[in-house]
Order: C-alpha cells, then structure tokens, then sequence
C-alpha cells in the first residue's frame, strides 16, 4: 500500500519536501530585531516592546546568566504565564545554550520539586505570584537561583526563598548588564527545550527538542500557511508558551514572521467578551485555540457583532473540534476554523488540513512537508492497518524530538525504527486525511470491545442538561472494564439519569452506554483543553470501584 496518498494534495505551492536553515532557533529572532527594530514585539495591558527593545533585553539577561554561572547545557527553569518576561527568559537561555525547561504554572509541591529534580534546573525564573507555591520546595531541588518577576511586591514583604537560595529580581539583572550579543558557541543540533509532556500527574517525562526540532517545525507551519508580507501583524497569544502548541504557534512563529504577540496571561472563562473585543480592535492575522475557547467565542450570544472572519489564520489544535463549533462558525464568517494536531515529542504539529482545499469534516488534515504517518496495529505497533480502520498513529519527520529526558527506556518505547509511537488513536481514509480517536490509554475494553471515551462524550454532551462530560474505564470482574461517566450539568439543569441512560442507548453500541455516573462540578483539563482522564481514573480507584456513592448512580438504578 502507498504509504504517503496524500501527496496527491500538494502542488506547486505547498512542496511536499522543504529546504530547512541551518541555524538555531535565535537566528531567526535576531534577523527579526535587525530588520524591523521598531515593530512591536509584545503588547501587554496595552504596554508595547519594540523587536529592537525587546532583543536588547534578552541580550541583558543572557549576560545576567552567564554571571550566575550558566553555561551551555545547563537548565534554566519557567514557571511563567505568557509575558514579556516568558519571552526574555526563554530566548536569553537559548542564546547562551541553556536548556529551556518549560513548566506548567499550575505546578506546585511535590510535582514541582519532582520536575525540578528531573531537569536537573540551577535557575528558576518566576513571578512573585508564585512564591508562596515554590518557597515550600525548593531546597529539595537542585535550584540555585531563584530570580523572580516582581509584578505585586511581594518579595519586599517577607515572602521570600527559603534558606540559603538566593532571590534576585529579573528586571535589575536584566537592567545590570550589557545589552550585546553574548559569546555562546550553539548549534542546531544541540538541545534547546525539555517540554514534558503528560499534564502534571504521573511520572515525568520530557521530550528533548532540539534547535533543529524547533526550527523544522517553524518552516514546516509557515510552508503550510503561506502567508507572506504581512508585516507586523497581530497574533492573540491566548495559549500558554510552556505548552508546545502555544510556543510554536504563537511564540516562535509569531518572532520568525515579525508579528506583534498580544500576550494573554491566564485566560478567564467568565470574560469571554473580552476576547471577542481583543479580536475587534486588533483584527488578528492568527488565532490559535484549543476547541473549548472556539466553542465559548462561538457561543456567545452576540457573537454575530464581532469580526471572528478577520482572523486570516483560525486554527484549533489539542483536541478534536466538536462538528457543531465548526459549523457555527462556518455560518458565522463564511470560513472555517483549521484544525491541526500535533504533540510534544514533535516540537508541535505533524498534521494541519489544507487552508486551500474542502477537507472531510473531523479531520485534522495531512502531515505536514517531509513528514510520514501511518496507522499501525494496537498489538505489535508493526502492521500497517487497512484504510479506514482505527490504529495507532505513528509518524516520522524531522521535527520529531531526540528523545525523552535522561530516559533511554522511554525512548526506545516510543522511538521505534525511526518512528514515533504517539499513543493517539486515529484512522486514515483512502484520500490520505487522518482522524483522531482517542488516546490508547485511555481505550476502554468492555467485553471485549473496544470503546472510544470521545465517542461516548460527544454523546453525552448532545444532551442539553450536559455541560461537559468525560467517560473512563472502571475495572470490572465480569467484563474486564466498564464505562464510567463523569458529568457536568448545564447551568440552572438537573441530570435525569434515566432519560441520559436512554439517549446514550439511542446513540451508542450497549457495551459504550455508561454502566455508571458521577454528577461532578467540573471536569480536570489540562492546560489545552483535554480532559484529564487518569486523573478521574484515579478518583475512582481511591473512592472504590464497586458501587455507586453520592452523586453516583448505576445505568440501572
């Protein structure tokens, strides 16, 4: 079988192999500063930094490194929202070739001091705002430095590290040194990002990516989207930088093409109409967004009166795009929302559906230039699946990382003849466009059969007392596993578990209708959007797996 169909979509215009710079990823933010040092580089609460400014303080802060003992190699720790600051540290590390370790900022106790650790990180750099999440922890890390952002004052107030850790405060250092170009010898191979992957539970695991990773990944999108001259143009940068899709698609390409980033920190649910009016002012030329913020801008009621079609680039990534979100912005702007996937062991995407052609609905589209994708059979990950069937995805590029961290046993699971073994469920159609599933271990076998957590949530959530639902595999001694429902009830709704009982029968194989619900507040996601399913597996083996308790009831009871 052909392994590559979907080469019969490419033309002219979008090559199916490209020619990639040998440089590293801060070639391209240097290039930047010095031919537009006036564009605007970052907005935020409507404070702007020029390219030339902002290259001037990054340059600063590397010297700052460099005095405090960094050196090529070492690891240099973010526990930052978006912000100028995220943009200063990362690049300033990489300049002098540090390794950027990316952290979630909801990460605190013993999962961050377990990170740090893991990393091996000599500097932390944060936000006053955290002290209190990272004072607890430190000295069981191998953190030297701690250099904090002051944003509200705290650390004048008696907040500060514990013990002999030294605090010291960004905008002094950065204000303390010289503002040229450091003397660091880095190359494309060498290792620039530790971006763990996994959400914040379990064992840590953080894909080594390259500059060569990096950089690959950025020519690929750009290829792909084929938007040139567009100047300064804006992006909002609602996805957090230390999540891969937010670092590539808002940070790193938004510095390769001179956008102006307008820098979100932390997105509220509760003001969605101030993104609706983030767009209107600026008329961004990209939006990139997980499917839950798609589906809240779409829903608003007055969504008509905002310019949603101005966005040149709207693109959805980290989970599926539920059909309806779709469709309603389609009748919205005239055009579609692009979707994308990609993970972090790829410095990003390996898939986007063609900006210039009709795609299938739910299709995240075709691999990206001088990427390969296949299906390959659950059992042994060897056999190519027949069209159409549901597999294991795999994929081979360029962009695919080096490797986990100091993890060669993890590596060489997921490494596998030159192939990434990427855990996701999909199925590819005889065009050559593919379609995400579910994850593997999140696959429910009941009986025997295979059960799919989306299938059964995108049921669930067609019911209008249902906000949000996620679906887990809960052990069963007859069936091996059953399905347990976790539900959100819509606002001012009650859930009848009989009348759901009998919509999922409607909709759904016998084995995938929910043998058990639990009516919950609120579903864990992670920073992106996906549900956190073993986190609800893990609250249901610490509450017992028998039975039904509060707010808990069988699909016969």
């Amino acid at each position: 079988m052909n392994l590559r169909p979907w080469l019969q979509h490419y033309d002219k215009e979008v090559p199916s192999t490209l020619v990639y710079p040998e440089v590293t990823l801060t070639r391209f933010l240097c290039d930047t500063a010095d031919a537009s040092p006036e564009a605007i580089a970052t907005t935020l609460n409507d404070a702007d930094i020029t390219y030339g400014k902002l290259n001037a303080k990054i340059n600063g802060f590397a010297h700052a490194l460099l005095s405090l003992g960094i050196r090529k190699g070492d690891r240099v720790a973010l526990l930052l929202p978006n912000s100028p600051t995220y943009v200063i540290a990362y690049y300033a590390a990489l300049k002098i070739g540090a390794l950027v370790v990316n952290l979630n900022v909801d990460t605190k106790g013993d999962t961050l001091a377990l990170l740090l650790r893991d990393a091996g990180a000599r500097i932390l750099v944060s936000l006053d705002l955290f002290l209190e999440n990272i004072q607890p922890v430190l000295e069981q890390t191998p953190v030297e430095q701690l250099i904090i952002h002051s944003v509200f004052g705290l650390e004048k107030n008696g907040v500060a590290a514990s013990g002999a850790i030294p605090l010291l405060i960004f905008n002094e250092l950065v204000a303390a040194h010289p503002q040229t170009e450091p003397d660091a010898l880095v190359r494309p191979d060498d290792i620039a990002v530790l971006q763990y992957t996994g959400g914040t539970t379990g064992t840590p695991k953080s894909a080594s990516l390259t500059h060569r990773n990096l950089v690959t990944s950025i020519s690929q999108i750009a290829s792909w989207i084929q938007i040139s001259d567009a100047g300064n143009a804006p992006v909002i940068c609602i996805l957090p930088f230390f999540h891969v899709f937010g670092m590539t698609a808002c940070l790193n390409l938004s510095v390769y093409k001179g956008y102006r980033m307008i820098l979100v920190p932390m997105f509220d649910w509760s003001s969605i109409v101030t993104f609706l009016e983030m767009i209107k002012t600026y008329r961004p030329i990209s939006f990139p967004a997980i499917p839950a913020i798609w589906a809240a801008l779409v829903s608003y009621p007055d969504a008509e009166r905002y310019p949603l079609g101005a966005i040149a680039v709207a693109t959805s990534g980290g989970a599926p795009l539920p059909g309806w979100v779709q469709e309603k912005y389609l009748r919205l702007t005239g055009r579609r929302i692009v979707e994308a996937y990609g993970l972090s062991e790829s410095a990003s995407a390996t898939h986007i559906a063609p900006f210039k052609a009709e795609i299938p609905p739910g299709s995240i589209g075709l691999p990206l230039p001088d990427t390969d994708a296949k299906i390959v059979d659950l059992e042994t990950g060897k056999s190519e699946c027949p069209v159409g069937e549901v597999g294991e995805l795999i994929v081979k590029g360029p962009q695919v990382m080096q490797g986990y961290w100091r993890n060669p046993q993890q590596s060489a699971a997921a490494l596998r003849s030159g192939w990434l073994h990427t855990g996701d469920l999909a199925r590819m159609d005889a065009e050559g466009f593919f379609y995400l599933v579910d994850r593997k271990d999140d696959l429910i076998i009941t009986s025997g059969f295979n059960v799919y957590p989306s299938d059964v949530e995108a049921v669930l959530e067609q019911d209008p007392d249902v906000d949000a639902a996620a679906a887990v595999g809960m052990p069963d001694r007859i069936k091996g596993e059953i399905v347990a429902a976790f539900v959100v009830p819509a606002e001012s709704s009650s859930i009848d578990r009989r009348r759901l009982i009998a919509h999922c029968r409607k909709h759904l194989p016998e084995q995938a209708v929910p043998r058990t619900f639990r009516i919950v507040d609120a579903i864990p996601l992670s920073p992106i959007g996906k549900p956190l399913r073993r986190v609800l597996r893990d609250q249901m083996r610490s509450s017992g797996s028998g039975g039904a308790s509060k707010g808990e009831s069988t699909a016969d009871g």
